[in-house]
């Protein structure tokens, strides 16, 4: 039932007479072999234009579409057949190839034949689906002038047995194929368009496509032009618009691609439509990931760089005058990523983008214009506006931290009042100004900065003040009694204060807990002597104390920790940082142990001389207890 209603709706064109196309291949291949055998060049011209005249004559008194190309697959002739079939007058075809006339798809299909014919050197036949109608192609090698080879090609309606076979492919293909009737139909739908409509072929027979091929905005849900109708309107292809999903019966929906094909009649009446669709949902998904991609930021979902750059040139107009551009700079993101890592810094900026988005209004250009740099396109805005928005973006960006990093960033602000400016200077002058700020700002806040980490550390685990403070004091003890000059004394008291720094990056219960005990933390806090060598290497007065810090895990036998090092290899400022903390650790109570005297202290770090600890730091640590025990004698006599 389905295949008869389709022959009706598919029309029928009379074949050809194949001893006329055989005519054509003759005149073509003697008028060719006669001019190519003529030696003298009047005789040459003369039978050129003899041959032209008669195959010209020929070729357009017929209706059979007839085509050759030159070797590079141009055209070189089109009779009116073709011109009719194509709908395009020759001189428009001649000089062009299939791609510049024909949809990708077919090109490349038309293309493939005509390569074969061309390697092979032998007839390749081909069927079409062309405005509805099924023709078959028949190409052949055309020896051309040049000494090259051509392609020569006509067309013929397909045989009914043809016909049958191209139903069947239909049928087959996994594109989804609806063919309607001339009042619009179901009279076909294959397997893939029943999938994908929800409707079996049975139930959509004789029903109107509108009702089973549901069609809506792919943003608002309602009506949208009707392709196929139109497809009937104007008797012409039609394909389908970006934006149309189709809804399935059961409420799915499809990103559509492809075209609606009318049928016609011998007479070229309306005869029905071929509908060929596929799903793109998860292609389209890719390419508006793509384009979205090319121009936003990955990390933090604003412009980028490039976008930004184009609405720099669209927007630079009299009408968006006065235009003025912000440009920021993120003080502190440096910082974060040397003392916490990259991850932390993301975090940062992150938080940023989000003031941004939170102040700016609506149809402000805000684009991340570098790493740690971003970039606002105000149009229509006065420099004075312009600044108050870089004052409240500052405002609100001083109220938040990452770690125990404070927030800052330095703006810069410029204006284009007059249509001869330069945007390019203006935006060279808000970086200036922007520069300048950072400049000026750079020492104070970076002292800034370093209080407030230290605050955080200290303020949060108050037994960390105390027991930097002890280790401080017992430190230097030991350094005096060691006869170090006055200068490394004190530097050896402040790295003794700061040493414990870099536990400001781990969780407040692994800071708090037993640095000596080995258990799942411990890899973690290992890492604090690392982040307190980057905290205290990233500020200008603290520099010379970072090696210091970075060693005082290190033991005297090669054991300790971060980098392994053995004996004098270790500063020997961080060798005395080993034994002081100790040494307060172990006569300090804590959660995890109570405090035992200086005497029992001091007898299980001799127990470790050699191995976890200087003999020379020892002793001398040896001799402080003693100093201190006897003055202690002497105060309670």
């Amino acid at each position: 039932m389905e295949i008869t209603a389709l022959d009706i709706a598919i029309t029928k064109i009379t074949a050809l007479n194949i001893a006329m196309a055989l005519l054509i291949l003759f005149l073509f291949g003697l008028g060719l072999y006669l001019i190519l055998k003529k030696g003298r060049k009047r005789k040459k011209e003369r039978e050129i234009r003899r041959f032209n005249e008669l195959v010209q004559t020929f070729i357009e008194s017929e209706e059979i579409p007839v085509s050759l190309k030159d070797d590079a697959l141009n055209y070189i002739f089109v009779n009116l057949a073709m011109e009719d079939f194509y709908g395009i007058s020759s001189e428009a075809i001649i000089g062009l190839d299939d791609f510049e006339i024909l949809d990708d798809k077919m090109a490349m299909k038309e293309r493939k034949t005509d390569k074969k014919v061309l390697a092979t050197k032998t007839f390749v036949t081909d069927e079409m689906l062309w405005r509805g109608k099924i023709f078959k192609t028949t190409k052949f090698p055309v020896d051309l002038l040049n000494g090259k080879f051509g392609v020569g090609a006509y067309i013929r309606s397909a045989s009914e047995k043809n016909r049958e076979k191209y139903l069947k492919t239909l049928m087959s293909i996994s594109d989804g194929v609806m063919i309607v009737d001339p009042m619009g139909k179901i009279e076909m739908l294959n397997s893939t368009a029943a999938e994908m409509t929800g409707w079996t072929a049975r139930e959509a027979m004789g029903k109107h496509y509108s009702q089973v091929f549901v069609l809506e905005d792919e943003k608002k849900s309602g009506v949208v032009p009707d392709p196929i109708a139109e497809a009937f309107r104007d008797n012409t292809m039609k394909e389908f618009d970006s934006k149309v999903v189709l809804v399935s019966r059961d409420g799915k929906k499809y990103h559509l691609e492809d075209s609606i094909a009318p049928i016609s009649d011998d007479e070229g009446q309306i005869d029905g439509a071929i509908v060929i669709f596929r799903d793109v949902t998860e292609i389209k998904g890719k390419r508006d990931a793509m384009e979205y991609n090319s121009f936003h930021d990955a990390l933090t979902g604003l412009y980028n760089r490039r976008f930004f750059e184009e609405e720099l040139i669209r927007l630079d107009t009299e009408r968006n005058l006065p235009l003025s551009v912000i440009i920021g700079d993120v003080d502190s993101l440096k910082l974060t990523n040397d003392i916490f890592g990259h991850e932390a810094g993301d975090e940062l900026i992150k938080r940023v983008s989000e003031i941004f988005k939170k102040v700016c209004r609506a149809d402000d250009i805000i684009a991340r214009w570098g790493g740690d740099e971003f970039a606002i396109l105000l149009p229509q805005t006065e420099k004075k506006d312009a600044q108050k928005l870089s004052d409240r973006i500052r405002d609100n960006f001083s109220k938040e931290k990452i770690k125990s990093i404070q927030g800052n960033v330095s703006l810069g602000v410029a204006t284009k009042y007059q249509p001869e400016e330069n945007i390019e200077v203006i935006i060279a002058s808000a970086e200036d100004n922007m520069y300048m700020k950072k400049t000026l700002n750079r020492g104070k806040k970076k002292e800034d900065a370093f209080n407030i980490i230290l605050d955080k550390l200290y303020g949060e685990l108050p037994v960390e003040a105390e027991h930097a403070r002890k280790t401080s004091e017992v430190c230097k003890k030991i350094a005096r009694k060691m006869k170090l000059p006055e200068a490394e004394i004190n530097k050896v008291s402040k790295a003794a204060y700061l040493h414990d720094i870099g536990k400001v990056a781990l969780d407040k219960e692994v800071a708090s807990k037993n640095e000596y005990v080995i258990d799942e933390t411990f890899k973690e806090m290992k890492m604090h002597p690392v982040v307190g060598y980057r905290i205290l290497n990233a500020f200008d007065h603290t520099m010379d104390l970072a090696n210091v810090v970075l060693g005082h895990h290190e033991r005297w036998d090669g054991t300790g920790y971060p980098q392994g090092l053995k004996g004098k290899e270790i500063p020997k400022l961080s060798r005395i940082i080993a034994v002081g903390e100790r040494f307060d650790d172990m006569t300090t109570d804590t959660d995890y142990r109570s405090a035992i005297g200086s005497n029992e202290a001091l007898e299980e770090m001799k127990r470790n001389v050699g191995t976890h600890y200087d003999p020379e730091v020892v002793e001398a640590l040896e001799k402080v207890i003693i100093e201190e025990a006897v003055a202690t004698v002497r105060l309670s006599r």
